[in-house]
């Protein structure tokens, strides 16, 4: 999708896309941000692909100086709406593919969440490495991923077929009228260390199976998941980065 195609969805964001900072229910991503001191001190945090602004609406409180991108102009929009009573944000037009020079070395916590779904392998790796820049070096960042395992059991579900066996890290998946890539538990540790990142945690944030149209999960089924990709970038940067 282009800009001008979430320009479109910006209105029904809300109902059209699983928001993952308002949906984890089991508060997987505000305990790992707890149990890093990361919501203490006034830290700096920068959200690429902020879409309307829900990390920072429901954390953003507990940081200094916070920075939210996104290609879409109309996101944008409606997120600083969403977050007028949030003090000491700014909002910026700019893809995950090319981050601003006035952005790189500045974040105490990157935030980039599922905006690493390129079809193109090359193009998600552009934009993980343009990400990484963004955080100081020993920063940490924070990726929401889509979860091949989950969308497996789910379409499995749905079908009453059995699960896919997967033999490759990633694969091109249709959600609606988009293309996405969704990653294995493995892929998304492959995507981060590619980047050269260290201290990778690759866990689950679940929510729930009404966002997959699921109304009659079968008893004793796991509830869908998103991955939570942390990592942190090396105090030593490399040349040329």
């Amino acid at each position: 999708m282009n800009a001008r195609d979430w320009d479109r969805l910006a209105a029904a964001y809300d109902s059209e896309v699983c928001d993952i900072f308002v949906r984890d229910r089991r508060n997987v991503i505000r305990r790992w941000l707890r149990a890093r001191g990361l919501l203490r001190g006034r830290r700096t945090v920068l959200d690429l692909g902020c879409g309307i602004g829900s990390f920072f609406k429901l954390h953003g409180r507990h940081f200094g100086e916070k920075t939210g991108t996104d290609h879409s102009r109309r996101m944008l929009q409606i997120a600083a709406r969403r977050c007028r009573a949030v003090p000491g944000c700014r909002w910026l037009q700019a893809d995950a593919r090319g981050l601003p020079p006035e952005l790189r070395d500045r974040a105490d916590l990157v935030v980039c969440s599922n905006v690493i779904t390129f079809v193109s392998a090359a193009a998600c790796h552009r934009a993980m490495r343009e990400t990484v820049r963004g955080a100081k070096p020993g920063g940490w960042l924070l990726f929401i991923l889509p979860a091949l395992e989950s969308h497996d059991q789910v379409v499995a579900v749905e079908s009453g077929r059995p699960r896919a066996v997967r033999t490759s890290p990633a694969a091109i998946v249709r959600r609606d009228d988009r293309m996405q890539r969704f990653y294995t538990a493995e892929g998304a540790r492959q995507l981060a260390a590619r980047a050269g990142l260290r201290s990778i945690s690759v866990r689950k944030v679940w929510y729930p199976w009404s966002d997959e149209g699921v109304t009659r999960p079968p008893r004793g089924a796991e509830v869908p998941w998103d991955w939570l990709l942390t990592a942190r970038r090396p105090l030593r940067v490399r040349g040329g980065e």
